[in-house]
């Protein structure tokens, strides 16, 4: 955040990644300890920064059960591979990153915001199986379940108030 002071210096004050800062927000949030699923212990884990693709040609990949910091694009700049349900706010961003399911089984898609999601495969968007809000005080805003077959997905980010996101692609617990 930036900051101008009374004297014109500009103060910078930047935090390392902190996905739960949002919720964190939440002065009821102060010094409350998250209780984790074990699925989602990893969203505590440095975010690695991704900018996320405008085309569905080649997005760049994210690996699941490591947080992702996504820059996305504004929307007006974004081709999808499809069209979502839900049509794009004013003064939203959007973006295209891929993640490959090694095994079938069930997948989440945590993230830190409100955008929407899509995960997509030969051009189609495949219907969730769940969706619920994240731990209380954990920054997760939502969760979202799919189950996935071996393969390669894109997963598409639309409607994002914000231009960045943190994105954790969940694979199933053993």
């Amino acid at each position: 955040m930036l900051r101008r002071t009374a004297t014109g210096v500009v103060a910078v004050m930047m935090a390392l990644v902190a996905p739960a800062r949002a919720q964190m927000a939440d002065p009821s949030c102060k010094g409350v300890a998250v209780e984790w699923p074990a699925d989602l212990k990893a969203w505590g884990l440095a975010a690695v920064p991704v900018t996320a693709a405008t085309t569905p040609g080649g997005p760049p990949a994210l690996m699941p059960g490591t947080p992702a910091r996504v820059t996305l694009a504004a929307k007006e700049g974004v081709t999808l591979a499809v069209t979502p349900p839900k049509p794009a706010g004013e003064k939203t961003y959007a973006g295209i990153v891929a993640f490959t399911v090694p095994a079938a089984g069930p997948y989440r898609i945590a993230i830190d915001g409100a955008a929407w999601i899509d995960v997509v495969a030969d051009g189609k968007s495949l219907d969730s199986t769940s969706h619920k809000h994240g731990p209380n005080c954990s920054g997760i805003h939502k969760v979202v379940d799919f189950g996935l077959a071996a393969g390669t997905y894109q997963l598409q980010l639309t409607n994002s108030r914000a231009s960045t996101v943190t994105v954790l692609v969940v694979p199933p617990q053993s």
